[in-house]
Parts: C-alpha cells; structure tokens; sequence
C-alpha cells in the first residue's frame, strides 16, 4: 500500500481536521520552509510548515513527550501543531470551525497563544502559498 495514504490514514484517525488542512497535507507530503518576515520586528524567520509525513512527529515536545512516551497534560488537546519557527509553535484549533491558527513563543514557563490567523487558509495565504 501506498506509504502517502497509510500516513493520511493515520493521520485521519487520529484527529477529526478541517477539510482545508486534509488538502493540503493530501498535496504535501513534505515539509516546507518559508522564509518570511516577523510582522513586530521585521526580522527574518523560518516557519517549518509540516506536511503529512511530519505532522504526527511534529507534536513531540508540545503536546507528547517522546522520552516518557506520554501526552503532556497541560496541553490543549484542540490544538495540533501545523508548523513552528524556531520552536514557537504555531497550532490549529480543531474545535473552531473556522479552523483559527494561534501562536505563542517557547520558553516562557506557561503557553500564551494568541491568534495568528482567523483560519489555516489566510495562514496559507500570509506565507504566501496558494
């Protein structure tokens, strides 16, 4: 069987994502590397958009502990991480119909997310992706 559509299927099973995100992991398998600008410091970043084959990995540190092989409790089980730049997580919130994607900077003692875009289609769209 095909190893993109055993990926998805684990993927699929694991969580009930909106339609828009399905798509694009079905058309990226990979990951990409955005070169962008930080819109408070203008400087530039890195955001590491994961594609299905890095997605369910991608979690580790955030909201699984590889180590101990358990999930990290204080996380918000809603929000999958879809990309990161430097660490700083950017996550879907899978229990918002409109799919928002929140922010927030690691290393801070608690998570403080705050919402990047209103849905993972304008996220899409601000990295310039179509």
């Amino acid at each position: 069987m095909d190893d993109s559509f055993e990926t998805m299927k684990k993927i699929e099973e694991k969580w009930k994502l909106p339609e828009c995100l399905l798509e694009y992991l079905r058309t990226h398998p990979e990951s990409q590397y955005i070169e962008t600008e930080d819109e408070d410091s203008f400087d530039g970043i890195v955001i590491h958009l994961y594609g299905a084959n890095d997605l369910i990995k991608g979690q580790e540190g955030y909201s699984y502990n590889p180590v101990e092989k358990t999930i990290i409790e204080d996380w918000n089980p809603n929000y999958i991480v879809i990309a990161n730049a430097d660490a700083d997580p950017f996550c879907i919130d899978i229990s918002d119909i409109n799919s928002p994607i929140y922010y927030a900077m690691h290393g801070m003692g608690d998570w403080d997310f705050e919402e990047y875009c209103d849905s993972f289609e304008s996220f899409l769209n601000l990295l310039g992706i179509q």
